[in-house]
Protein backbone atom coordinates (compact mmCIF):
# COMPACT_ATOMS: atom_id res chain seq x y z
CA UNK A 1 0.00 0.00 0.00
CA UNK A 2 1.40 3.41 -1.01
CA UNK A 3 0.45 6.30 1.27
CA UNK A 4 0.06 9.87 0.06
CA UNK A 5 1.72 12.30 2.45
CA UNK A 6 0.32 15.81 2.88
CA UNK A 7 2.49 18.30 4.75
CA UNK A 8 1.02 20.47 7.48
CA UNK A 9 3.43 23.40 7.06
CA UNK A 10 4.76 25.57 4.22
CA UNK A 11 7.92 23.46 4.43
CA UNK A 12 7.68 19.77 3.47
CA UNK A 13 8.42 18.34 6.93
CA UNK A 14 5.99 16.66 9.31
CA UNK A 15 6.45 15.59 12.92
CA UNK A 16 3.86 13.38 14.60
CA UNK A 17 3.49 10.81 17.35
CA UNK A 18 1.99 7.39 16.70
CA UNK A 19 1.23 4.23 18.68
CA UNK A 20 1.26 1.10 16.49
CA UNK A 21 -1.38 -1.58 16.83
CA UNK A 22 -0.57 -4.65 18.91
CA UNK A 23 -1.12 -6.85 15.85
CA UNK A 24 0.80 -6.73 12.58
CA UNK A 25 -0.91 -4.43 10.09
CA UNK A 26 -0.26 -4.42 6.33
CA UNK A 27 3.03 -2.70 5.45
CA UNK A 28 3.08 0.53 3.49
CA UNK A 29 5.46 2.70 1.48
CA UNK A 30 5.52 6.45 0.71
CA UNK A 31 7.53 8.87 -1.39
CA UNK A 32 8.69 10.77 1.68
CA UNK A 33 11.69 9.82 3.80
CA UNK A 34 11.20 9.07 7.48
CA UNK A 35 13.01 8.74 10.79
CA UNK A 36 11.20 7.18 13.73
CA UNK A 37 12.22 7.55 17.38
CA UNK A 38 10.74 5.09 19.87
CA UNK A 39 9.74 7.23 22.86
CA UNK A 40 8.22 4.64 25.18
CA UNK A 41 7.14 1.01 25.24
CA UNK A 42 8.31 -1.96 23.22
CA UNK A 43 7.48 -3.78 20.03
CA UNK A 44 8.85 -4.58 16.60
CA UNK A 45 9.58 -2.74 13.39
CA UNK A 46 9.31 -4.65 10.10
CA UNK A 47 11.06 -3.73 6.84
CA UNK A 48 10.22 -6.26 4.15
CA UNK A 49 11.52 -9.55 5.52
CA UNK A 50 13.63 -7.85 8.19
CA UNK A 51 12.46 -7.58 11.79
CA UNK A 52 13.92 -5.42 14.57
CA UNK A 53 13.02 -5.28 18.25
CA UNK A 54 12.07 -1.75 19.29
CA UNK A 55 12.87 -0.22 22.68
CA UNK A 56 12.83 3.36 24.05
CA UNK A 57 15.51 5.50 22.43
CA UNK A 58 15.84 3.33 19.31
CA UNK A 59 15.68 5.05 15.93
CA UNK A 60 14.59 3.61 12.59
CA UNK A 61 15.51 4.89 9.14
CA UNK A 62 12.95 4.56 6.32
CA UNK A 63 13.61 5.26 2.64
CA UNK A 64 11.05 5.78 -0.12
CA UNK A 65 11.08 2.26 -1.53
CA UNK A 66 11.01 -0.07 1.46
CA UNK A 67 7.69 -1.47 2.69
CA UNK A 68 7.52 -1.12 6.47
CA UNK A 69 5.25 -1.22 9.52
CA UNK A 70 5.68 -1.11 13.30
CA UNK A 71 3.90 -3.25 15.88
CA UNK A 72 3.46 -2.68 19.62
CA UNK A 73 4.02 -5.24 22.36
CA UNK A 74 0.59 -6.08 23.90
CA UNK A 75 1.82 -5.62 27.48
CA UNK A 76 3.80 -2.42 26.84
CA UNK A 77 2.62 -0.57 23.68
CA UNK A 78 5.25 1.50 21.95
CA UNK A 79 4.91 5.18 21.08
CA UNK A 80 6.95 6.81 18.32
CA UNK A 81 7.89 10.28 17.21
CA UNK A 82 8.22 10.34 13.42
CA UNK A 83 9.92 12.95 11.28
CA UNK A 84 8.61 12.69 7.74
CA UNK A 85 10.03 14.85 4.93
CA UNK A 86 10.18 15.29 1.19
CA UNK A 87 13.51 14.19 -0.36
CA UNK A 88 13.30 17.20 -2.69
CA UNK A 89 14.29 19.33 0.33
CA UNK A 90 17.69 17.68 0.50
CA UNK A 91 18.05 17.43 -3.27
CA UNK A 92 17.80 21.21 -3.52
CA UNK A 93 20.01 21.88 -0.48
CA UNK A 94 22.84 19.35 -0.72
CA UNK A 95 22.25 16.18 -2.80
CA UNK A 96 24.85 14.10 -0.93
CA UNK A 97 22.58 14.23 2.15
CA UNK A 98 20.32 11.75 0.33
CA UNK A 99 23.02 9.06 0.30
CA UNK A 100 22.00 7.46 3.64
CA UNK A 101 18.48 6.99 2.22
CA UNK A 102 19.63 5.50 -1.10
CA UNK A 103 20.23 2.05 0.37
CA UNK A 104 18.92 -1.19 -1.05
CA UNK A 105 16.88 -3.05 1.53
CA UNK A 106 18.76 -6.34 1.84
CA UNK A 107 22.10 -4.65 2.50
CA UNK A 108 21.01 -2.16 5.14
CA UNK A 109 20.29 -2.14 8.86
CA UNK A 110 17.42 0.28 9.49
CA UNK A 111 17.85 0.08 13.28
CA UNK A 112 19.96 2.61 15.22
CA UNK A 113 20.17 1.32 18.76
CA UNK A 114 19.45 3.49 21.79
CA UNK A 115 22.60 4.72 23.54
CA UNK A 116 24.82 4.26 20.49
CA UNK A 117 26.98 7.22 19.46
CA UNK A 118 24.84 7.76 16.36
CA UNK A 119 21.58 7.65 18.33
CA UNK A 120 23.00 10.18 20.77
CA UNK A 121 23.86 12.49 17.88
CA UNK A 122 20.52 12.17 16.08
CA UNK A 123 17.98 12.22 18.92
CA UNK A 124 18.40 15.91 19.89
CA UNK A 125 17.83 16.93 16.26
CA UNK A 126 14.73 14.75 15.94
CA UNK A 127 13.31 16.38 19.08
CA UNK A 128 14.32 19.86 17.88
CA UNK A 129 12.44 19.44 14.58
CA UNK A 130 9.30 18.31 16.39
CA UNK A 131 9.52 21.19 18.87
CA UNK A 132 9.97 23.82 16.15
CA UNK A 133 6.99 22.55 14.16
CA UNK A 134 4.81 22.35 17.25
CA UNK A 135 5.70 25.70 18.81
CA UNK A 136 5.87 27.65 15.51
CA UNK A 137 7.91 30.45 17.06
CA UNK A 138 9.28 33.17 14.74
CA UNK A 139 11.68 31.60 12.27
CA UNK A 140 10.47 28.06 12.99
CA UNK A 141 10.50 26.96 9.35
CA UNK A 142 14.18 27.74 8.81
CA UNK A 143 15.02 26.30 12.25
CA UNK A 144 13.21 23.04 11.44
CA UNK A 145 14.94 22.80 8.08
CA UNK A 146 18.30 23.56 9.66
CA UNK A 147 17.77 20.83 12.26
CA UNK A 148 16.84 18.36 9.52
CA UNK A 149 20.02 19.19 7.60
CA UNK A 150 22.10 18.72 10.75
CA UNK A 151 20.44 15.37 11.37
CA UNK A 152 21.03 14.17 7.82
CA UNK A 153 24.60 15.44 7.90
CA UNK A 154 25.34 13.18 10.88
CA UNK A 155 23.70 10.28 9.03
CA UNK A 156 25.84 10.95 5.97
CA UNK A 157 29.09 10.98 7.96
CA UNK A 158 28.16 7.71 9.67
CA UNK A 159 26.97 5.67 6.69
CA UNK A 160 29.54 7.00 4.25
CA UNK A 161 32.22 5.14 6.18
CA UNK A 162 30.29 1.85 5.94
CA UNK A 163 30.03 1.81 2.13
CA UNK A 164 32.42 0.01 -0.18
CA UNK A 165 34.07 2.12 -2.86
CA UNK A 166 31.82 0.56 -5.52
CA UNK A 167 28.66 1.20 -3.51
CA UNK A 168 29.68 4.79 -2.81
CA UNK A 169 30.52 5.39 -6.47
CA UNK A 170 27.17 4.00 -7.66
CA UNK A 171 25.14 5.96 -5.12
CA UNK A 172 26.99 9.24 -5.67
CA UNK A 173 26.64 8.81 -9.43
CA UNK A 174 22.88 8.25 -9.13
CA UNK A 175 22.41 11.23 -6.82
CA UNK A 176 24.36 13.51 -9.18
CA UNK A 177 22.29 12.40 -12.15
CA UNK A 178 19.07 12.96 -10.20
CA UNK A 179 20.27 16.40 -9.11
CA UNK A 180 21.16 17.38 -12.69
CA UNK A 181 17.70 16.36 -13.90
CA UNK A 182 15.99 18.15 -11.00
CA UNK A 183 17.92 21.35 -11.74
CA UNK A 184 16.71 21.34 -15.34
CA UNK A 185 13.12 20.66 -14.32
CA UNK A 186 13.16 23.44 -11.71
CA UNK A 187 14.01 25.95 -14.45
CA UNK A 188 11.48 24.65 -16.97
CA UNK A 189 8.50 23.21 -15.11
CA UNK A 190 6.33 26.14 -16.24
CA UNK A 191 6.87 25.00 -19.85
CA UNK A 192 6.03 21.67 -21.51
CA UNK A 193 8.86 19.35 -20.42
CA UNK A 194 9.84 16.03 -21.95
CA UNK A 195 12.03 13.50 -20.17
CA UNK A 196 13.59 12.31 -23.42
CA UNK A 197 14.72 15.80 -24.37
CA UNK A 198 16.15 16.51 -20.92
CA UNK A 199 17.95 13.15 -20.88
CA UNK A 200 19.52 13.96 -24.26
CA UNK A 201 20.63 17.32 -22.94
CA UNK A 202 22.33 15.57 -20.00
CA UNK A 203 23.88 12.94 -22.27
CA UNK A 204 22.07 10.12 -20.47
CA UNK A 205 19.63 7.43 -21.47
CA UNK A 206 16.00 7.91 -20.48
CA UNK A 207 15.94 4.62 -18.58
CA UNK A 208 19.12 5.39 -16.63
CA UNK A 209 18.22 8.90 -15.55
CA UNK A 210 14.63 7.89 -14.80
CA UNK A 211 15.79 5.02 -12.58
CA UNK A 212 18.38 7.19 -10.80
CA UNK A 213 15.77 9.87 -10.17
CA UNK A 214 13.26 7.41 -8.73
CA UNK A 215 15.90 5.70 -6.55
CA UNK A 216 17.14 9.02 -5.17
CA UNK A 217 13.93 10.99 -4.69
CA UNK A 218 11.11 8.42 -4.67
CA UNK A 219 9.40 10.40 -7.42
CA UNK A 220 8.77 9.46 -11.01
CA UNK A 221 9.66 12.25 -13.42
CA UNK A 222 6.05 13.21 -14.09
CA UNK A 223 5.25 13.25 -10.36
CA UNK A 224 8.13 15.62 -9.67
CA UNK A 225 7.09 18.00 -12.45
CA UNK A 226 3.56 18.06 -11.01
CA UNK A 227 4.95 18.67 -7.52
CA UNK A 228 6.91 21.73 -8.63
CA UNK A 229 3.93 23.09 -10.52
CA UNK A 230 1.64 22.64 -7.54
CA UNK A 231 4.15 24.30 -5.21
CA UNK A 232 4.36 27.29 -7.55
CA UNK A 233 0.58 27.46 -7.77
CA UNK A 234 0.29 27.43 -3.98
CA UNK A 235 2.62 30.43 -3.74
CA UNK A 236 0.62 32.33 -6.34
CA UNK A 237 -2.75 31.45 -4.81
CA UNK A 238 -1.66 32.54 -1.34
CA UNK A 239 0.32 35.61 -2.37
CA UNK A 240 -1.51 37.16 -5.34
CA UNK A 241 -5.02 37.91 -6.54
CA UNK A 242 -4.43 36.45 -10.02
CA UNK A 243 -7.23 34.42 -11.55
CA UNK A 244 -6.99 30.70 -10.84
CA UNK A 245 -6.96 29.92 -14.56
CA UNK A 246 -4.04 32.31 -15.15
CA UNK A 247 -2.08 30.71 -12.33
CA UNK A 248 -2.73 27.23 -13.69
CA UNK A 249 -1.34 28.01 -17.13
CA UNK A 250 1.55 30.13 -15.84
CA UNK A 251 2.66 27.21 -13.66
CA UNK A 252 2.79 24.82 -16.61
CA UNK A 253 -0.54 23.02 -16.53
CA UNK A 254 -2.04 22.45 -19.96
CA UNK A 255 -5.70 22.39 -18.89
CA UNK A 256 -7.82 23.53 -15.97
CA UNK A 257 -9.32 20.07 -15.25
CA UNK A 258 -5.79 18.66 -14.97
CA UNK A 259 -4.76 21.50 -12.68
CA UNK A 260 -7.73 21.03 -10.35
CA UNK A 261 -7.24 17.25 -10.22
CA UNK A 262 -3.48 17.32 -9.60
CA UNK A 263 -3.73 20.18 -7.10
CA UNK A 264 -6.35 18.38 -5.01
CA UNK A 265 -4.38 15.11 -5.13
CA UNK A 266 -1.30 16.86 -3.76
CA UNK A 267 -2.82 19.42 -1.37
CA UNK A 268 -6.03 17.73 -0.26
CA UNK A 269 -8.30 20.61 -1.27
CA UNK A 270 -9.25 22.58 -4.35
CA UNK A 271 -7.23 25.65 -5.45
CA UNK A 272 -10.11 27.96 -4.59
CA UNK A 273 -10.50 26.48 -1.12
CA UNK A 274 -6.74 26.72 -0.59
CA UNK A 275 -6.83 30.43 -1.50
CA UNK A 276 -9.76 31.05 0.85
CA UNK A 277 -7.89 29.27 3.66
CA UNK A 278 -5.08 31.79 3.36
CA UNK A 279 -2.64 29.14 2.23
CA UNK A 280 -3.20 26.84 5.20
CA UNK A 281 -3.91 23.13 4.72
CA UNK A 282 -6.04 21.20 7.17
Amino acid sequence: MKLHIAYDHPIAINAFEWTPATYRQPPHVHASLEIGLCLTGKGYFFFGNKQYAANPGDLFLVNNEERHIAQSAPDDPSRYLFINFDPALLLAEEPSLLLPFSYRSTHFCNHIMSGSPLANQLTPWVLAIAEELQEQSPGYLVMAKSALIQLCGHLLRHYNGLLTDDERHHMVHSVRQAHSLAALVEHRYHEPVNLGELADELGLSVSRVSRAFLETTGYRFSEYVSLLRVQAAKRELAGTDKAVSDIAFECGFQSLPTFYRVFKENVGMSPIRYRHSGGMTE
